[in-house]
């Protein structure tokens, strides 16, 4: 699941639940957050009940990416369902002190990220599903390029069989000052730090893509003023279809094709929420592999995307993948 909270102390102020609920109704075994708006000073502020409390009681590690080139901006989180194997449990019983995070994630530790992970984990039935399936093997907050790597927009997640990365790209701008470093830069790196991770395993990509790369993506598409509008500039949806042309699906639009009045984000200052006045800004982007159930060859393979329009909490809405890891 991914959503852009728009802040996440506010959603953790004005809708105390929403985080436990959602994980608890959909099932989530990853939940990836964008725009949490924190600093590593929120993280571990006791006070704000954040690190080491948000999701603690539900069993997700959590991992968060803040901005240190602006406060108050940009950032990511990821909930991972925590899960152990009967081999990490004898490892934990023999073991004089209590493994941490560390000991299981071999990720790069960066000074913008923060992590936190309880001594408990769960071997819980997967039914014919490995345990050690859905235990990530490393977990990054890195794109490897410095003019991005500062500002909290991505968290890497390597697991078995495939691998995501939660983003929140660049909005270019009300102005589109940011235009050019978005679609000349940005999407330019994303694009090549995803092939290369892809040279070992099927990726994902996902979260605010900040983008309407269709006609179908947006409430009032043919008006003028679109095409000088972040997110709907020819520039960027050209910059978009660069990336899926480089072999990468679009999961919601390729399994629901036809769809039309599914958005993911509305203008709060338009009051365009209840009319459906939305643009669909937030994807699950896939290896063409993950798209296509080839038997016993396909590990992983993607069997539904939807939109929870029905959350509230923030000018974005939820979004989910469901995934199928086989025997």
């Amino acid at each position: 699941m991914s959503w852009n909270v728009a802040g996440l102390r506010a959603v953790m102020k004005n809708h105390p639940e929403a985080l436990s609920d959602l994980v608890t109704k959909y099932n989530v075994d990853v939940l990836c957050l964008q725009e949490t708006k924190l600093q590593e000073m929120h993280v571990d502020d006791p006070k704000l009940k954040i690190n080491g409390h948000l999701l603690e009681v539900e069993g997700y590690d959590a991992h968060y990416s803040c901005s240190t080139t602006k406060k108050g901006y940009s950032g990511t989180a990821v909930f991972i369902k925590r899960r152990t194997t009967a081999s990490q449990d004898a490892i934990k019983s023999s073991s004089k002190k209590q493994a941490t995070l560390g000991n299981f994630f071999n990720g790069t530790k960066t000074t913008n990220v923060a992590s936190s992970s309880s001594n408990g984990g769960t071997t819980a039935s997967l039914g014919s599903v490995d345990v050690a399936s859905v235990i990530p093997q490393k977990v990054s907050c890195e794109m490897g390029y410095p003019e991005h790597d500062s500002e909290g927009r991505i968290i890497a997640v390597d697991f078995p069989h495939f691998s995501l990365a939660n983003l929140y790209v660049p909005n270019s701008g009300a102005s589109l000052d940011r235009l050019s470093y978005r679609t000349e830069n940005w999407d330019a790196h994303l694009l090549k730090f995803m092939q290369q991770k892809e040279m070992e395993k099927p990726v994902i990509w996902l979260g605010d893509l900040n983008v309407a790369h269709t006609d179908m993506e947006v409430w009032n598409e043919g008006a003028k003023h679109l095409a000088k509008s972040a997110g709907t500039t020819p520039e960027e949806r050209a910059s978009f279809a660069r990336q899926l042309d480089a072999g990468f699906v679009d999961a919601f639009r390729f399994l629901h094709p036809k769809a039309q009045g599914q958005y993911t984000y509305w203008s709060q200052r338009a009051g365009n929420r209840a009319p459906n006045k939305g643009l669909r800004l937030d994807y699950f982007i896939c290896s063409k592999s993950l798209m296509e159930d080839d038997g016993d060859k396909s590990k992983v393979v993607v069997r539904d995307s939807y939109i929870v329009q029905d959350q509230l909490g923030s000018d974005h809405c939820p979004i989910v993948l469901e995934l199928e890891i086989k025997k």
